[in-house]
């Protein structure tokens, strides 16, 4: 008789050297970026920017991978936080809601597993809260700008086919305002963007090395092909950078750089 076949369940989530490429992408990209506009980038422990000679901030996004496919249609990391993060923020939009999710852990990932049934109908109730919050269009203007930035911010940059586009932060926030809806998904287990496919997610992460955590990834093909198709007007600054919409005016250049 023939030896059975022996199927492994892949682990959920990057490798640890998947993990260090992407991270490492991303900075390359930032310094890039930064040479290119003459900025410089502001590191530290939060989320990397760039400032220009102007001090308008600018945040690059782009750094993704997905299984079998290319960067350009992989997911970006908005944020992934473990509980410690909320409880030393004290303006994040929807904190008291996010930790009540994190309140529903207990304590070991061996408890979590045994006792899962009954966490994930209590997460379903607060992913609803977090769900009604952000119907509000105020709350979630707010939400997005403190999930994607950590400090007062102007652009929003993605990086795609060798490119950084750059968009007019408030101008993205009112497409997504204007285009997105906000709603769970079947289980209630996830907040989640979307308008003919899914853009973005708010989701648990339950993996022993990540238990637990939030995380909000971002599909970077759909929302790159949403803000180009529906905010107007493109300026091809060079091969590398290009404007779009409101940020045509608003980007500052052509001045010494640093």
């Amino acid at each position: 008789m023939a030896n059975p076949v022996i199927r492994v369940s892949k682990p959920h989530g990057m490798t640890s050297d998947k993990a260090w490429r992407v991270k490492t992408r991303g900075n390359r990209k930032e310094d890039i970026f930064a040479d290119l506009i003459g900025g410089l980038v502001l590191k530290g422990t939060k989320k990397p920017d760039i400032v220009n000679a102007y001090l308008q901030f600018f945040s690059v996004k782009g750094s993704s991978e997905k299984q079998g496919k290319e960067g350009r249609d992989g997911r970006i990391q908005v944020f992934m936080y473990r509980p410690s993060r909320f409880e030393k923020e004290e303006n994040f939009p929807a904190k008291d809601i996010i930790l009540d999710i994190f309140h529903c852990y207990p304590p070991t990932y061996q408890e979590y597993q045994d006792n899962k049934t009954q966490i994930k109908s209590k997460i379903a109730v607060h992913m609803e809260r977090l769900k009604d919050f952000l119907l509000d269009d105020e709350n979630r203007a707010k939400f997005l700008d403190r999930a994607f930035f950590d400090r007062k911010m102007d652009f929003l940059v993605i990086y795609d086919d060798d490119i950084f586009h750059i968009f007019d932060k408030d101008e993205v926030w009112n497409v997504f305002l204007k285009y997105l809806e906000v709603d769970n998904n079947s289980s209630k287990q996830k907040v989640v963007f979307k308008n003919k496919c899914l853009f973005i997610e708010v989701e648990m992460r339950t993996t022993e090395d990540k238990y637990p955590t939030i995380f909000m990834p971002m599909n970077k093909r759909v929302t790159f092909d949403l803000l180009t198709e529906k905010i107007k007007g493109q300026k091809k600054l060079s091969p590398y950078l290009w404007l779009y919409g409101n940020a045509i005016k608003k980007y500052k250049h052509n001045k010494k750089k640093f």
